[in-house]
């Protein structure tokens, strides 16, 4: 019986870097680190190695960063290292061939209790549609998207002033004790996984920009879920005097509903002092912090008072 796994880890952002520093804490073996190439970042587009590449270099692993996960000679490379597992955490798709080439294929970290919440963007869509439990996920790897057999589960709670950020945080000290226990079983021959109930499935797919475009037809409930979601991409926005502004953080408001001097309908916007209330289909929801495109965040008070009409105003949606 082996002492410790042979390991090649993938992984690009920071939450894998987490997971990379775990296991060079653990007992087991890091062959190389594998995550994507350098990329543009910022105004000025400087080229940029991903956190997970940074971290490796400073723990002195080896690191591949292939353009095609399906080269021959990138997948060669991984054969020559005879991995006994390939851990995967917010990588990569990775194809058929590269499933056969460790000894006991590729497990993943994945941010949900699947089969709930299958795809690119599990946290954010948790939150959005007001869940108030998900969990993460150790599973092997099969050539279906979040679909093989389960080796390991663990709960996370997602409070009211959750956002991804906070949420993904939470499961960091969760999701490496599921790991532990995972590779703990591969290195025993275990057999305990347990396959997939599929009709259970739902989809989390990847954002895209429009996801974060503000419906105040929405109850304000709906509408908090959606910001803190989305924050800090694709981000929850609206149009306001002319100008794109994205709402950072809010607070549904049900004190609000029954002393405020009007009933607002919805997008229409009352400022009392330095609050600042929006009408929706049920509900009012406070915005606490917004953005102006193109300006940093600032708390509401800050852009209340920077604002010369605060009567008849009305988010553009």
């Amino acid at each position: 019986m082996k002492e410790n796994l042979r390991i090649v880890f993938m992984g690009t952002p920071d939450f894998a870097a987490h997971f990379l520093e775990f296991l060079h804490l653990s007992k087991h073996e890091i062959l190389a680190v594998v995550t994507q190439p350098d990329r543009p970042f910022g105004r000025g587009k400087v080229l940029t190695a991903p956190p997970v590449k940074k971290l490796a270099l400073e723990l002195g692993y080896p690191v591949l960063q292939p353009t095609d996960l399906k080269d021959l000679g990138f997948i060669n490379q991984l054969k020559a290292l005879e991995a006994d597992v390939f851990v995967v955490v917010a990588f990569s798709i990775l194809p058929s061939a590269l499933l056969s080439v460790s000894k006991q294929g590729a497990i993943n970290i994945h941010g949900s209790l699947l089969p709930k919440y299958r795809g690119a963007a599990p946290v954010q869509w948790a939150i959005a549609n007001g869940e108030s439990k998900t969990g993460v996920t150790v599973f092997l790897l099969d050539q279906k998207m979040d679909h093989g057999p389960i080796l390991e589960q663990r709960e996370v709670y997602i409070d009211m002033e959750d956002t991804t950020a906070s949420v993904l945080q939470k499961m960091i000290e969760p999701a490496s004790e599921a790991l532990e226990a995972a590779l703990e079983t591969i290195r025993l021959g275990a057999s305990e996984i347990s396959p997939q109930n599929h009709q259970d499935a739902s989809a989390a797919p990847k954002l895209k920009k429009e996801d974060g475009l503000l419906d105040f037809n929405k109850t304000a409930l709906d509408l908090h879920n959606q910001i803190r979601a989305f924050d800090p991409w694709p981000g929850a926005f609206s149009s306001l005097l002319t100008k794109k502004v994205y709402l950072r953080k809010t607070k549904v408001a049900p004190e609000a509903a029954n002393s405020l001097p009007k009933i607002l309908k919805p997008a229409e916007i009352l400022i009392l002092e330095d609050r600042f209330l929006v009408g929706t289909f049920e509900g009012v929801l406070e915005v606490l912090e917004i953005q102006v495109e193109g300006r940093k965040a600032m708390p509401v008070s800050q852009y209340i008072h920077g604002l010369q009409q605060k009567e008849a105003l009305y988010f553009e949606f």
